[in-house]
């Protein structure tokens, strides 16, 4: 059983698996451009050239959402405040 898939209560304290899974994610996550989210092996290199394009035809809902928020100038904000998206229909 992991914590990390929610499997197991959380007792403060990771077990192999968990340690596998970490160690598994954080390179995978080390695999991926910090630029566009693409692995590595699909963005570098002269034999990539050209194989990524890009496409503007689709809208991100909550994206939009947060770049609302951070221009509108009326809006207070706090030191440290922290914005974060909520699913309004799951209620």
């Amino acid at each position: 059983m992991t914590v990390l898939l929610g499997v197991r209560e959380q007792d403060g304290k990771y077990n192999d698996r968990d340690r596998i899974m970490q160690i598994a994610y954080t390179g995978y996550l080390n695999s991926l451009c910090k630029g566009c989210g693409l692995p590595h092996s699909m963005v570098r290199g002269d034999e990539n050239v050209g194989r990524i394009e890009i496409r503007d035809d689709a809208i991100c809902h909550g994206c939009a959402a947060f770049e609302s928020a951070r221009n509108d100038t009326g809006r207070t904000t706090y030191p440290g405040q922290i914005m974060y998206s909520v699913d309004t229909y799951a209620d």
